[in-house]
């Protein structure tokens, strides 16, 4: 399994408008300069966690992007269900009748592949959820001085 590099630039994005003033907004471009991504690409992750609620957008000269809910209530697993998508992580292609062939897959029961895709997408699932992007925030205040992106975001927002 690989997370598309959506997942991490959402998780800087969001990192990011968490330093905003309340109503105020950034808009794509210096975000898309400043973590020097594709705009196009970040615009339509944006697209992605505004559908999930999880920042808003406004159009216009003063607009751009702003978080729709603090940190404390993003997890990782957010962050994934709005880039990934909603499906499973792991899906089995329920091969077990075939490996085991004609005769013996008669007896088949749940395939013990599965079963172990099961136990991993629970696992992976209950870390992501464990996981909120103000434990992240935290973390990086006290591993960093995070004074160039706070001037960054006071020059860059509107």
């Amino acid at each position: 399994m690989r997370l598309s590099s959506g997942w991490e630039q959402s998780v800087y994005v969001l990192l990011m408008l968490d330093q905003l003033p309340e109503g105020k907004y950034i808009n794509t471009i210096s975000l898309s300069e400043r973590l020097e991504v594709s705009d196009s690409y970040l615009k339509k992750i944006i697209k992605l966690l505004d559908n999930e609620g999880l920042v808003k957008s406004v159009r216009g000269k003063n607009g751009g992007v702003a978080l729709s809910k603090p940190l404390s209530q993003i997890t990782f697993y957010d962050v994934f269900v709005a880039i990934e998508g909603k499906n499973r992580i792991f899906e089995s292609q329920n091969l077990l009748k075939k490996f085991l062939g004609n005769e013996e897959s008669k007896k088949a029961k749940r395939c013990v592949v599965t079963n172990s895709l099961d136990i991993i997408e629970n696992t992976l699932v209950a870390t992501l959820t464990s996981i909120t992007l103000s434990q992240v925030a935290h973390q990086s205040e006290i591993n960093y001085d995070l004074t160039d992106i706070r001037n960054w975001v006071n020059k860059c927002q509107n």
